[in-house]
């Protein structure tokens, strides 16, 4: 499960991803907050794998994004919503350490699958600027055509890595056996045989850039 902490000023935006990412499997959310003045100290207080930080209209950022490892060595990730991602808001977002950029207008899907994405750790962008100089590989922040699952798109990033099962399964905390089964469902979803085809295909299909 991906653990997430939302951050928000506003209790309606808190408690609409509270229930966006309830409806959507795969995730735990560990708490909704007020957005604190800067982020750096939350590591301290919750292991969350992701945070997803909501900005109002006009809000600056609060920097850094990059926040320092939890007890167990492990920096959350942070996917910010902000404004329109034009004038290089994304890049500056991205420069402060964030792993992900949305617009507030993103859809649920496109949010819900940024959460993952970033978990995974790849870099989310708007699909219109997957294009730019992001690091890579980067997940294109459209819900697949392919219909692959949030946890299938996990995985398809860790194959992107060139991470092997036992890999794949120690990062996920679960069996080889599981891994294989969601390995398996990738490939009948992109109708490939290998995991090079499986990478050669969501790229083809905008899921990701090589």
């Amino acid at each position: 499960m991906t653990r997430v902490v939302i951050a928000a000023a506003s209790p309606a935006v808190r408690a609409g991803l509270a229930a966006l990412l309830s409806a959507h499997s795969g995730f735990t959310l560990l708490e909704a907050v007020a957005r604190p003045a800067g982020l750096a100290d939350l590591a301290e207080t919750v292991e969350a794998d992701v945070v997803l930080l909501a900005l109002e209209p006009g809000e600056p950022l609060p920097l850094p994004l990059a926040l320092l490892p939890d007890r167990m060595g492990r920096a959350p990730a942070v996917v910010v919503l902000g404004d329109d991602p034009a004038d290089g808001w994304v890049q500056r977002v991205l420069r402060s350490g964030a792993r992900g950029a949305l617009a507030r207008t993103a859809t649920g899907e496109q949010i819900a699958a940024a959460v993952t994405a970033a978990a995974a750790g790849l870099v989310v962008l708007p699909a219109e600027l997957a294009a730019s100089g992001a690091p890579r590989p980067v997940l294109r922040a459209t819900v697949p055509a392919s219909g692959l699952t949030p946890r299938e798109i996990e995985v398809l990033g860790m194959l992107a890595e060139g991470l092997g099962n036992k890999v794949i399964a120690a990062r996920l905390g679960i069996s080889d056996h599981t891994v294989k089964t969601h390995v398996a469902a990738i490939f009948g979803k992109l109708g490939v045989s290998t995991r090079a085809e499986a990478v050669a295909s969501a790229a083809r299909l905008g899921l990701i850039m090589l």
